[in-house]
């Protein structure tokens, strides 16, 4: 596994929640909805962190680290490490973030995820 591609994240300043080190050692899918954790794909952390922030022109940063095979919606973290959802292909710009489904750690989002939530 190269570690680099699961924390690219820091290269815009963030620091990844300690729980995320011992989670990202879950290979593959998990969870009804096939989760996986986007560090695994060479690439695509760059790809889906310009679509969030850049061309859907989220009002906060956000930086995405799991994905859903079924839903195609994506995990990310705010700069405090709160988990927020993105799912279609919306602008973000005007989103009232504090109505949105959100978690208030990787832990819970886990949980939740394996629990079958979402």
């Amino acid at each position: 596994m190269d570690n680099q591609e699961y924390y690219k994240a820091q290269s815009h300043g963030f620091s990844y929640p300690q729980e995320y080190d011992g989670l990202i050692t879950n290979a593959g899918e998990f969870g009804e909805l096939r989760w996986w954790f986007i560090g695994s794909s060479s690439g695509l952390y760059d790809i889906s962190y310009e679509l969030v922030n850049s061309d859907l022109k989220s009002s906060i940063e956000l930086f995405p680290f799991a994905k859903s095979s079924e839903t195609n919606a994506l995990a990310c973290f705010d700069s405090s490490g709160k988990v927020y959802f993105v799912i279609g292909s919306k602008p973000l710009n005007e989103v009232d973030w504090s109505q949105r489904l959100t978690k208030p750690n990787i832990t819970e989002w886990y949980n939740g995820v394996m629990a079958g939530e979402f």
